[in-house]
């Protein structure tokens, strides 16, 4: 019977091999086609899926700025809030510009 760390080791290579892909196109390493770096992101967003991003941080999102991109992008969709040191300080700036706005359409 399969183990689920071998599972997750074999997805986290997967993972690793699409944030590749991407990264490869995006540098251009590979060449930029359009169609095929839309279907590798979705297969990385779908292969992320349900996998708690504390698993996957450490090791894949700090060698793979896609993996750390669409980790960012999950969080926003879940919470509506951006993640870690930046979205705190965004989220300073933003609320007295966000109740000026409020006190205008009053």
């Amino acid at each position: 019977m399969e183990r689920l760390s071998d599972r997750f080791w074999s997805k986290r290579l997967y993972i690793a091999d699409l944030a590749g892909r991407l990264e490869a196109m995006e540098t251009g390493a590979l060449p930029l086609d359009p169609v095929g770096y839309r279907l590798v992101a979705r297969r990385l967003k779908a292969a992320l899926a349900g996998i708690p991003e504390s698993l996957l941080a450490p090791q894949v999102a700090r060698r793979h700025s896609a993996v750390a991109e669409a980790l960012e992008g999950r969080h926003f969709e879940d919470h509506g809030t951006l993640a870690g040191a930046s979205g705190t300080r965004a989220r300073q700036v933003a609320a007295p510009l966000l109740r000026r706005l409020a006190r205008r359409r009053r």
